[in-house]
């Protein structure tokens, strides 16, 4: 009879044991899931944020755009007004270089 005590005490420590283990690997999994998470929603904070600075940004990166294309066209166009040989000079020959290197490259 002692080892059919010793057999159950043995079984019941194990059990016991076992049932630790179970605790504790589920306790570690959920401290990894609370910390993934905290993870994903920082990650995702940020690129809210990034995603609303690009809202906002982007026009007036747009409307500034524009604005220099508007100037550069009105000082193409008012150089051309002025210097009207010139430009068609320079178009001239830039059509001669641009014919000759496709000439070439057949």
């Amino acid at each position: 009879m002692a080892t059919t005590d010793n057999v159950k005490e043995m079984r019941d420590n194990l059990a016991g044991e076992l049932k630790s283990v179970i605790k504790e690997a589920e306790t570690l999994l959920d401290d990894t899931h609370d910390h993934a998470e905290k993870k994903y929603n920082s990650a995702r904070e940020k690129l809210k944020a990034a995603l609303d600075t690009a809202k906002t940004e982007l026009p007036k990166a747009t409307k500034k755009a524009v604005e220099h294309t508007k100037h550069a066209a009105h000082v193409t166009d008012e150089y051309v007004g002025d210097n009207p040989w010139k430009a068609v000079s320079v178009a001239a020959a830039i059509g001669l270089l641009a014919g000759l290197v496709i000439g070439r490259s057949k």
